[in-house]
């Protein structure tokens, strides 16, 4: 019954008056896609494929319609019948990769007909939530449907309060567009509730000005019950580096601005890192091949008796360097859309495996944690 009342939306959309604006040219089938939106499971193609080509009129850029794509296993929090957003990051990121046109910059909606929240729970229901470092939102239809006599209707109200929070979400990531205290205003801050949304027009008044970003995330590095507490805005994890012995290197100019780095032991002991969109990782072996390939590029000395092992959810690399009297080490941490990439080195004149221990026991006093901040809900 839903699946076929969603389907009428097909007419409703076509019904839909047009915006006061001048319609996009038709875009290059070889650029890429700037948004995709992904329907799920029982969220109709049809349905997608009239946003996209609603929300490429209206906002100017590329949006495309993927086909609809299954989830497999994915369970309901406890005691409830509403899913994680974060599950459908993890489920589908994979898939989305392999999508036809995809670029760096490529913002993904996942489109659902499943009731939202996030694995925290701190609200009753989200409507959208969007993680940044994967540039990717999802958005739920469960709470907007209309009502009549106590059953939900889908009509032209309901595909709005939808096309609004498409709108918005891609105003925000992709166009620059900046929150308002309008309450006329599509970007109108914070949506608390429904009648909000009904609220809200379905342009952006600041849109004219709006010049597309592309936001920079800096590392920040504070210190915190005697440790460097190190957060990025578009991740919501954190790196706990012990501080004691060790100090925060002055980054270089063409430095990343994830990057940092620490130095201790009167220059012997090196840590250095970064944090990374899991799109970039590729598995902890491909990345030591391509740091073989690096060492030999630039007559590093050759490196010797390599060993993997998993510490504390790392996967780690330890090898020695021959006539330097060196131990280093390579840890990869992933989580939740987060690719931690870290490297530790020691020079030290003692035993291999006594600088190898030394640096595990670096590794294994550091602490990931997570946070909220980088993540944007509604």
């Amino acid at each position: 019954m839903l699946r076929r009342a969603i389907l009428l939306l097909a007419c409703l959309l076509c019904l839909h008056p047009a915006r006061a604006q001048t319609p996009a040219t038709a875009p290059d089938p070889l650029d890429t896609v700037a948004v995709y939106l992904v329907p799920t499971e029982n969220f109709p193609e049809v349905f997608a494929a009239n946003l996209a080509r609603m929300l490429t009129r209206d906002t100017g850029i590329w949006v495309k319609a993927s086909l609809a794509v299954p989830i497999a296993e994915m369970a309901p929090l406890a005691g409830s019948n509403q899913y994680a957003a974060e599950d459908f990051f993890e489920k589908l990121l994979p898939q989305t990769e392999k999508l036809p046109g995809v670029g760096r910059k490529t913002l993904f909606l996942l489109l659902t007909t499943r009731d939202l929240n996030t694995r925290s729970q701190n609200f009753r229901y989200q409507i959208s939530y969007h993680n940044n470092l994967l540039n990717m939102s999802v958005i739920s239809l469960a709470r907007l449907f209309s009502y009549q006599d106590g059953q939900p209707l889908m009509d032209v109200t309901a595909a709005t309060r939808f096309y609004k929070m498409c709108k918005r979400t891609i105003g925000e990531a992709r166009l620059g567009w900046q929150r308002s205290g309008d309450p006329s205003d599509l970007m109108y801050a914070p949506i608390m509730s429904i009648e909000d949304l009904d609220k809200i027009g379905l342009e952006h008044k600041g849109a004219a000005l709006a010049v597309p970003v592309q936001r920079v995330d800096q590392v920040s590095i504070a210190t915190v019950d005697g440790a460097y507490q190190l957060t990025v805005p578009a991740s919501t994890l954190t790196l706990s580096v012990p501080a004691l012995g060790l100090s925060v290197q002055e980054k270089k100019g063409d430095a990343p601005p994830r990057s940092f780095a620490f130095s201790g032991q009167q220059g012997a002991l090196s840590i250095a890192g970064s944090f990374e969109s899991v799109h970039s990782f590729r598995g902890a072996g491909a990345a030591w091949d391509g740091d073989l390939s690096e060492m030999k590029a630039h007559g590093a000395p050759e490196a010797s008796d390599a060993a993997f092992e998993n510490i504390g959810g790392w996967n780690v690399v330890l090898y020695d360097q021959r006539g330097i009297n060196s131990s280093s080490m390579r840890a990869h941490y992933v989580k939740d859309g987060t690719w931690i990439d870290l490297r530790l080195s020691l020079v030290k004149k003692e035993k291999p495996a006594a600088r190898r221990e030394a640096l595990r026991q670096r590794l294994k006093a550091m602490a990931v944690g997570a946070r909220n901040a980088g993540e944007r809900t509604e």
